[in-house]
């Protein structure tokens, strides 16, 4: 049995905590499994994390601002001067955490270092700080290149972003436990009687940390251009994050009548529901790395209108997903989905037999991390 510390969770829904929830699942019975939690708050899911499968969670907030990039280096070294471990597993949106890499390989750990993301930036960083980031992010890979690692990403995208290629960088395909995710008549009754949305109505759904990765002010705008010509009569929102507040006043400034057309759920534990009670998915991101919600909604049979910055890897089947330019007006996205909601979708069941049998199927995902830890 090894000792094994994941590193990277925080205390919101994102696809990093849903990675390391599966691998809790996949591996928690062959393993020792900890998590480092560098917040002052629980980590998403910890409950479940530690009575489900055992986890151990090691609470060790960290300082924020320029003092934390000080002190954060002094705090790794007595941590693991305290706790030692086989492998330190670090999950990460940038290169940013080699210091984290560089304490656990001090101690002895075998580290793997995993890309989650395409990207750390969002476009408003970029444009006021890009020059400064783009040195810090040269230098930080600079010294992410001299370590004895394995290097592991999500796509292609995501190794490239990490490591400047993807040589030596193995591809793990993000394991999703599809039969929770299967369509279902039942919960979409459920669910539209519970926010009084009409079976005929055609409703839009947002399923994602909320934050400016995500473009939600994009999918609101596109809704309410959608709301105001009866394409769509609904949106969903589901999920939290720093933008939460923003969200809401946007959504404030809207007519009384499409206010109360939207509805903002935070996280949710249930998605089988709320993908069964949506008709689609809108997910117009910055920059991605493999998101699950658009793997998870394809399970579900949902229709997908995503940005170009979703990776081709995400595609299970090509008859659900709509790519659409990010910078195209709302216009054309409200015109896709005028063309494909006014199609039904009578057979959304049969999309759960295709997830199972792809590369992102939890057995196979298993059967990968397997591998990987008893091979790094």
């Amino acid at each position: 049995m090894k000792k094994i510390l994941l590193f990277g969770a925080t205390p919101f829904q994102g696809g990093i905590e849903t990675f390391l929830l599966n691998v809790c699942k996949v591996m928690g019975n062959d393993n020792e499994i900890f998590l480092y939690n560098f917040s002052d708050k629980k980590i998403a899911y910890q409950d479940k994390l530690t009575n489900d499968y055992g986890v151990k969670v090691l609470q060790v907030a960290n300082s924020g601002g320029k003092v934390g990039h000080i002190v954060r280096k002094l705090q790794y070294k007595q941590f693991f001067k305290k706790y030692m471990f086989d492998i330190v597993h670090v999950n990460a949106n940038s290169p940013s955490n080699y210091d984290f890499a560089v304490a656990a390989l001090k101690s002895g750990a075998k580290v793997i270092y995993h890309s989650h993301n395409d990207s750390a930036e969002s476009f408003v960083m970029n444009k006021k700080y890009g020059k400064l980031i783009a040195k810090v992010r040269s230098f930080q890979r600079n010294k992410l290149s001299h370590l004895d690692i394995k290097r592991v990403a999500v796509s292609d995208n995501a190794a490239k972003w990490m490591f400047n290629n993807n040589k030596d960088v193995q591809i793990i395909p993000n394991g999703v436990d599809f039969d929770k995710l299967e369509y279902s008549d039942e919960k979409r009754k459920i669910g539209r009687e519970k926010l009084h949305i009409s079976e005929d109505s055609k409703v839009l759904l947002v399923a994602s940390r909320l934050s400016s990765q995500k473009n939600v002010p994009k999918s609101l705008s596109v809704a309410r251009l959608a709301i105001e010509r009866d394409t769509a009569q609904h949106l969903i929102i589901v999920g939290d994050g720093e933008e939460r507040n923003l969200i809401s006043s946007i959504v404030k400034s809207y007519s009384q009548i499409i206010q109360n057309r939207i509805h903002i759920l935070g996280a949710q534990t249930d998605m089988q529901l709320w993908y069964s009670v949506s008709d689609a998915l809108l997910m117009p991101s910055m920059y991605e790395g493999l998101p699950y919600s658009v793997l998870e909604a394809q399970a579900n049979g949902l229709l997908i209108f995503a940005s170009k910055a979703i990776p081709q890897q995400a595609v299970i089947t090509k008859d659900l997903i709509s790519f659409i330019d990010v910078e195209d007006s709302d216009d054309i996205w409200a015109q896709k989905l005028l063309l494909s909601l006014s199609n039904d979708n009578n057979n959304r069941k049969k999309y759960l037999q295709l997830a199972n049998k792809s590369k992102y199927s939890l057995k196979n995902f298993e059967s990968i991390m397997g591998n990987v830890y008893e091979t790094v």
